[in-house]
């Protein structure tokens, strides 16, 4: 008759002791990620019904005031522009026109982003983003800069000449290059702004779905791993029969 005991090996039991924890851990924030992102869309679908917000020079926080329509009116600094790298739109690589405005009435400015233009030839051929007529008027909406999961150094630091080439938007960096400050945010021009490119910001979704995805694919390889190690755990012997 056999008799099964629960013996796992050293080994083993180190290896679960490391990687169900992990696989756990990582499914919980790609949980934390989704409530996350569908508490933005929340957000997004009702300050998109708020009435324009007129932007001036004050201060606000971005979480106060991101995703609010907004109207803003001053002048493009037409000579100092920035190109945010690696923007890709529809697989192709490209950049985002970051234009700084003026706003009238202060020496503050905001980074107008005018849309996604493709990348040259090569990197020495920068795109042609001159602006004909500097002053207007703005509809758009209030956004963050975009973020990079590894922030290499010196990332926020512009390219010498201009439109200078940045890989990430630091608005204080921004203002030592132009001489005035920006505010800590970016306008997303709407389909109404003149002199723009594309502006795909419909496409650019939170997808909470896709991290809830990723939370049970996490769960499952910690319960593979789990059964695995119960698994091979286990032993068989002889239970002596007495008679």
């Amino acid at each position: 008759m056999r008799d099964y005991s629960f013996k796992p090996g050293l080994t083993a039991s180190l290896i679960a002791m490391t990687v169900l924890p992990l696989f756990i851990s990582l499914g919980v924030w790609q949980l934390h990620r989704a409530d996350e992102k569908t508490n933005l869309i929340e957000l997004q679908q009702q300050r998109m019904q708020d009435e324009p917000l007129i932007l001036d020079a004050e201060q606000r926080s971005l979480d106060d005031i991101r995703y609010r329509r907004v109207v803003v009116s001053g002048e493009y600094d037409v000579d100092h522009q920035f190109l945010l790298d690696n923007q890709v739109y529809q697989q192709n690589p490209g950049y985002h026109v970051l234009t700084p405005l003026r706003i009238k009435g202060s020496d503050t400015a905001v980074l107008v982003n005018r849309g996604w233009v493709p990348m040259g030839a090569s990197r020495a051929e920068l795109p042609d983003v001159r602006i004909r007529q500097p002053s207007v008027r703005i509809t758009g909406m209030v956004d963050r800069f975009p973020r990079v999961g590894l922030k290499l150094e010196g990332a926020e630091i512009p390219s010498a000449g201009w439109p200078a080439v940045v890989q990430l938007v630091d608005p204080a960096r921004i203002g030592e290059r132009l001489g005035y400050p920006v505010l800590p945010y970016q306008v997303l021009a709407d389909d109404t702004a003149a002199e723009a490119y594309t502006r795909a910001w419909k496409e650019t979704r939170l997808d909470p779905g896709k991290n809830l995805g990723y939370a049970l694919q996490w769960f499952l390889f910690a319960a593979v791993a789990l059964v695995l190690y119960v698994r091979h755990g286990i032993k068989a012997g002889t239970k002596a029969v007495v008679s």
